[in-house]
């Protein structure tokens, strides 16, 4: 029963749904009422925008030009408009205007039939900013590589600037133009012709100005490279009492660039002759390098330190006990003076840091027999040590039997 009766209540519903819904037909297709309707983001198309240019103006980007429109007419048709049906026009040309925020009249010149537009004295907000234009650096941003053995040079960009001009606020935020792209194992010069793109301080776009020109021409000269040694070239003599001790170039290695026949032949670059007159002291001194024609350093400049360790020559006296050697066992021999006095020279570092092992006088008795002789001791010295001269000449040795 009680399902019976649900049954006849949705029954009784769907009824009246269909007579409700044929009403709205009949109202709306027979007795049509005047309705009124209001229809939002109706375009407005903007004329004559390119005069704000005789007056250094420009629309500020980023506005939405729509109006809402009050519409009376038949219901079917005031429900029925769409945006796209009116044609709504602003003349730039007409009215006076000004930097900053301006309210001017629209012209209403395309609707539906039977539809009425009410609105009086509708106006639209346009925001305009000052027109100016200025000359910005182009900065590349090339991603570039070379195959092995070759080398990159500083870019040749054409032109050097770009001028960006549009909104004030705009322009003034641009930093640079940038030109990006890319090339991948290059072993002559790259060419490439780039777009060009307005960027600020963080090189984010700034996309509401004009950049001219929109492309640059960008050659990034390639050479051949390879690693040479640096020549250190001297003149004159270092002054007496001095030792060139060691001549070294900071860095030992360079590396250079040209075209291939050029380097091919080039294993060395030399410097510009250090006049060792004038050394006096271990120093270092900034040397030119003489590079060749058509060869360019690569990531160095023409200048490097060249290391120049130089020592003193000092003379020094010392005393030095004489060995014997070579004595027959059955003899003994003895000396008149057991020690003789040296006077050596070289290198002061070497000289003071000698041992008795570095400096041994010796006396050779092999085939001596008894009796008394004058003997010329024989000094055995350390690389780097000269004798100059030692006293007693000679030394007076009595060999005698055990």
């Amino acid at each position: 029963m009680d399902k019976k009766k649900k049954r006849e209540e949705i029954l009784i519903r769907i009824a009246c749904l269909i007579i409700s819904f044929g009403l709205w037909i009949y109202i709306y297709s027979v007795e049509n009422p005047i309705k009124t309707n209001k229809l939002s983001n109706v375009p407005v198309q903007i004329l004559n925008s390119d005069v704000l240019a005789n007056s250094k103006l420009t629309i500020l980007p980023g506005q939405n030009f729509t109006v809402t429109l009050s519409l009376e007419g038949p219901a079917s048709e005031v429900y029925a408009a769409k945006p796209e049906q009116f044609k709504v026009e602003l003349d730039l040309g007409v009215y006076a205007v000004k930097k900053g925020e301006n309210k001017i009249p629209v012209n209403i010149l395309q609707h539906p039939p039977n539809v009425n537009v009410k609105n009086e004295g509708l106006m639209v907000k346009v925001i305009l900013d000052d027109l100016i234009e200025k000359s910005v650096p182009i900065k590349l941003d090339a991603d570039t590589s070379t195959k092995t053995g070759f080398y990159s040079f500083d870019p040749i960009v054409k032109p050097t600037n770009a001028l960006v001009s549009g909104p004030a606020q705009y322009v003034d935020s641009v930093k640079w133009v940038l030109a990006k792209g890319s090339f991948k194992n290059a072993d002559s010069d790259i060419s490439l012709t780039l777009p060009l793109k307005a960027v600020d301080e963080a090189f984010r776009d700034v996309l509401e100005v004009k950049v001219n020109p929109t492309n640059a021409d960008v050659i990034i000269p390639v050479k051949k490279a390879k690693t040479v040694d640096i020549n250190v070239k001297t003149k004159g003599t270092l002054n007496k009492g001095f030792l060139l001790k060691s001549i070294d170039a900071i860095p030992i290695k360079i590396d250079i660039a040209g075209d291939d026949a050029t380097v091919r032949n080039i294993n060395s670059i030399d410097t510009e002759p250090i006049d060792l007159s004038l050394i006096n002291s271990s120093k270092e001194v900034a040397v030119k390098l003489v590079v060749p024609k058509n060869v360019t350093l690569v990531n160095s400049k023409d200048i490097i330190n060249v290391k120049i360790n130089v020592e003193t020559i000092v003379q020094k006296t010392i005393s030095r006990t004489i060995a014997l050697t070579n004595l027959n066992e059955q003899l003994k021999a003895v000396l008149d003076k057991d020690k003789i006095s040296i006077v050596i020279q070289g290198p002061e570092s070497l000289i003071n840091d000698l041992k008795e092992e570095d400096l041994i006088p010796t006396i050779d008795l092999s085939g001596q027999v008894e009796g008394e002789f004058n003997l010329a001791p024989k000094i055995k010295a350390k690389e780097g040590v000269t004798i100059i001269s030692f006293t007693p000449e000679k030394i007076k040795v009595t060999i005698s039997k055990k």
